[in-house]
Order: C-alpha cells, then structure tokens, then sequence
C-alpha cells in the first residue's frame, strides 16, 4: 500500500492584484516630488516627507512580496478571463479617484477637490454607507488641509471658489 499525503494541496496566493495600488503611489510620489520642485522649500519638505515615507512603505510591502515569491508561498499570475472582475474592483475604483482628482485638480481648486476625494474614497470603501457623515467628515479635513498646506506653509495650490472665498472672509 502506498501511503497518501491527508493534507489536501494549498493553493498559493496571487500577489499580482496587490501590486496596483503600490505601482499607483510609487508613480504618485515621483509626480507630487515632481510637482514641488519649483515650490517654497516648505512645500519641498512636505514633499520629501510624504514621498520618503511612501517610498519606505512600498518598499517594504515589495520586498515581503518577492519574500514570497522566493519561498514558494505566492505566485504572480495575471489571468486575462478574470481582468474585467479586477477592472471593477474597489481598487480601480481608488486608482480611478486618484487620477480624477489630479485632472480636476487646476480648474476647481484645492480645497473642493480635496473634499470631493476624501468623500468619494471614504464611500467607494465603505460601499457607500452614511454617504452625510463621511462628508462632513470630508470637508472638515478638506478645511484643515486649507488651513496647514495654504494658509500654514502658504503652499501656491490651485485656487478655485472656496479658496477666493476663504481668503476674502479671512
């Protein structure tokens, strides 16, 4: 008699669909340092923060995914018949706010962009729930980004209506 294995076999995790996002904030972080490079040293120093530590975090998430890979516990395969399931994933849906918010940035300004991302990204992940909490949430961090990136660093960000607004009532 042969002896069989019990364990049934496990399947490996497929770590091809983790990547979006981090690609997504590695190119992100390379356009915000591009960005401010001819900005105030203020917004320069922001900059280098925010990227130093996004480029820390993927980094790391990058280095545990070929870990991975090395060990045999992960594969990385894209499957073409499932790529319309993962176009429509909350993901995409991310990606898809985040380049919005960079083409729509200039023509309506900072602080209205802000709130409409903060919004948009807090209810594309809570599949859309209490949609008048998350954005008064929203505006009230879409107003502190007013107050510490224009009026604290007097960061040169694109003005729209609130901003023409705000600087008229204070």
């Amino acid at each position: 008699m042969t002896e069989q294995d019990p364990s049934p076999p496990t399947s490996k995790k497929n770590i091809a669909g983790e990547l979006i996002l981090p690609i997504s904030a590695l190119t992100f972080t390379f356009y915000y340092i591009h960005t401010v490079i001819d900005s105030p040293w203020t917004a320069q120093v922001n900059a280098f923060m925010v990227g130093s530590i996004l480029l820390t975090v993927i980094g790391i998430f990058l280095i545990s995914r070929i870990v991975m890979l090395v060990q045999g516990s992960a594969k990385f395969h894209i499957t073409v018949d499932r790529l319309p399931g993962v176009i429509k994933s909350r993901q995409s849906g991310f990606i898809g706010l985040t380049i919005s918010y960079l083409l729509v940035i200039e023509s309506i300004g900072f602080t209205l962009t802000t709130a409409l991302f903060f919004w948009g990204s807090m209810l594309l992940l809570d599949y859309g729930r209490a949609p008048a909490v998350k954005l008064a949430l929203a505006i009230f961090m879409a107003l502190v980004a007013y107050g510490i990136f224009i009026l604290g660093f007097e960061t040169r960000l694109p003005k729209g209506a609130i901003e023409t607004f705000l600087a008229r009532a204070l």
